[in-house]
């Protein structure tokens, strides 16, 4: 018990020391001691600003508005690098321009295509024409060579407009597949850079309320989010919280989970308002424990406290306060 105890205010120590916003204090388990909590001010209604994904894991953090200053409802909150999206953005729309002229150096060639092939088969046609007029006439008129020569000359005009007739459709199937294939690819490089686009507009965040501006905390080490660094797909960078509905988390360590419990009744304080007195109640605690990688490798129970205050003071998300459980249940 003297090694816990030692833990605990070891560990109270060093959270106040990096000034964590969620700190845990627990005196000793003595019969009506009180279990000392620090907890920070929540709004259950948020516009939160997350990492966008990107081809890359990482993505830096480019410009934000100064933490604290209000953001009206389309202001421009949070900006990530995005050079290499609009490098890329570039590239494709040089690549559209080129599709684009491939399309009409296509239409062109197949249209030249298309007339010789039709000249041609009309050639053939004609000659096949000429060729059965002159095999018609009879035997009798014309010596044997000149009739045998007419009947072998109509042979070969059917054969060739047969073939005149066959390149002339296999000219149209080839000159639609080349003009679909480059209508496609051209689909391609717009989906590509509408993707983009879409991308480079998520790199720009905008506020959809009206509030204060609260930087969010890097998931590692509890340092407060700032311009220039490298954050991760999904972690959270600010948020705009609701002056609505606002509630109290804390976390509880668990060698003291067993001594509390729903509508736990809290002496309540606020670190920026030190002389006012409140009593908050404990409305929710989590059902599974989870790390906090900032305070160790020991597990905590999140809870929620709601409370009511004086309307003479102006209580803002991410305020710290400090919560004193009292009475039977430590025993």
């Amino acid at each position: 018990m003297y090694k816990a105890i030692t833990k605990l205010k070891q560990s109270s120590t060093f959270f106040a020391f990096t000034f964590s916003l969620f700190t845990l204090v627990s005196t000793t388990s003595t019969a009506k001691e009180a279990l000392l909590l620090t907890g920070q001010i929540k709004a259950a209604d948020n516009q939160t600003f997350y990492a966008p994904k990107t081809d890359n894991w990482q993505v830096q953090l480019q410009w934000m508005i100064p933490e604290g200053d209000i953001a009206k409802k389309g202001d421009l909150v949070v900006v990530f690098d995005s050079g290499n999206i609009q490098t890329t953005i570039e590239q494709n729309e040089v690549s559209l321009i080129a599709a684009q002229e491939e399309l009409h150096r296509i239409n062109s060639d197949n249209g030249q295509k298309l007339l010789e092939a039709i000249y041609a088969e009309k050639r053939k046609a004609l000659l096949l024409q000429k060729a059965r007029i002159d095999s018609s006439i009879s035997v009798k008129h014309l010596s044997r060579y000149d009739f045998e020569k007419h009947q072998l000359e109509l042979e070969r005009a059917v054969v060739s407009h047969a073939k005149a007739t066959e390149e002339l459709k296999q000219v149209k199937t080839a000159n639609q597949v080349a003009i679909t294939k480059q209508k496609l690819t051209i689909e391609n490089v717009q989906y590509k850079l509408q993707y983009d686009l879409q991308r480079l507009d998520k790199m720009s965040i905008y506020a959809q309320r009206s509030g204060p501006v609260l930087y969010g905390t890097h998931p590692w080490n509890g340092e407060k989010v700032f311009v220039g660094m490298t954050a991760q797909h999904s972690w959270e960078i600010a948020e705009i919280p609701s002056m609505k509905e606002l509630y109290i988390e804390a976390w509880v360590h668990e060698v003291d989970y067993k001594y509390i419990k729903l509508d736990n009744l809290a002496k309540l304080k606020f670190d920026a308002f030190p002389t006012y007195n409140f009593t908050a109640k404990l409305i929710e605690v989590s059902t599974q424990p989870e790390e906090r990688k900032v305070w160790g490798n020991d597990v905590y129970y999140r809870t929620r406290f709601e409370f009511k205050t004086d309307e003479n003071i102006t209580l803002l998300p991410g305020m710290s306060a400090q919560l004193e459980l009292a009475g039977a249940d430590f025993e």
